[in-house]
């Protein structure tokens, strides 16, 4: 893999002057809107991930769309290996609350306290405890950290993302979290009680923009006050492994670096 570029930010009130004319990030709008996050660490030799991880993972998807942002943790297997970043920020998250086993989900948003749990047995039952943690989530009016997010192909060989977070209130040191996912990742996934089949994993975590910490969690500033916005402009490299037409980018924005810090969050297309 390429070495890590280590990112260019740009804080900013969004006056706008000659020095950021250009920067698209000032143009972006930040819309306030309370998304789940949801960090999910399975492997392709895990036979109950796919048995009732992954149809968890997916049925969350497909159910709440742009409203849940999944973090797709696949865990030294056979498409990331226990020394790439993937592994290591899920790897985070199970430390965090002393958990060895896969599947494992982490719902986490600003005000509602981070669940966790594991995906056995009943289908449906597992969609329907998934369903009330998003549900509890986006329920939640009191938005207090927004962000917007834009992510170009830079001649298949980087990508640029700008970014923009507005505060709803006055708040203190915030971080972010800028993650490369790819879609569509085909590999042989082991499922408890039937044959292993090609499976296709999405939103598989391949890359962060920053590798200060195990989260990749930068900090963007250690004070804010109410509608304060701070905009940012990251870099990642892009390898040849990747189907660039698969790739798009996760913004997370973090109130600590510890695993259930995290406020907000939003996926970006790559264009």
């Amino acid at each position: 893999l390429p070495l890590l570029l280590i990112p260019f930010l740009v804080f900013s009130s969004c006056k706008k002057d000659k020095d950021n004319d250009e920067d698209s990030s000032v143009n972006l709008e930040v819309v306030k809107r309370q998304r789940a996050t949801v960090t999910y660490v399975g492997a392709t030799w895990c036979p109950p991930c796919g048995a009732n991880g992954d149809p968890t993972k997916e049925h969350m998807e497909s159910t709440f769309g742009s409203d849940v942002v999944i973090l797709n943790v696949q865990s030294g297997d056979a498409i990331s290996s226990a020394g790439e970043f993937g592994p290591t920020f899920g790897s985070a998250f199970q430390s965090f609350v002393g958990s060895t086993g896969i599947p494992h989900a982490y719902w986490s948003s600003a005000n509602v306290a981070m669940d966790h749990r594991g995906f056995y047995g009943d289908n449906n039952a597992n969609a329907t405890a998934a369903d009330a943690n998003i549900n509890a989530i986006l329920s939640d009016v009191d938005v207090s950290v927004g962000i917007a997010a834009s992510a170009t192909n830079a001649g298949d060989s980087a990508l640029i993302i700008n970014t923009k977070t507005k505060f709803y209130s006055a708040l203190g040191e915030h971080y972010i979290g800028v993650y490369l996912l790819e879609d569509s990742v085909m590999a042989n996934q082991s499922i408890s009680q039937s044959p292993d089949a090609i499976t296709a994993h999405n939103n598989v975590i391949r890359y962060s923009a920053f590798d200060g910490n195990s989260l990749g969690a930068q900090s963007i500033g250690t004070s804010f006050t109410a509608d304060q916005e701070v905009t940012g402009s990251y870099t990642i490299p892009l390898w040849s492994g990747w189907n660039i037409s698969n790739l798009q980018v996760a913004v997370v924005i973090w109130s600590s670096t510890n695993a259930d810090g995290i406020s907000n969050s939003i996926i970006v297309d790559v264009n």
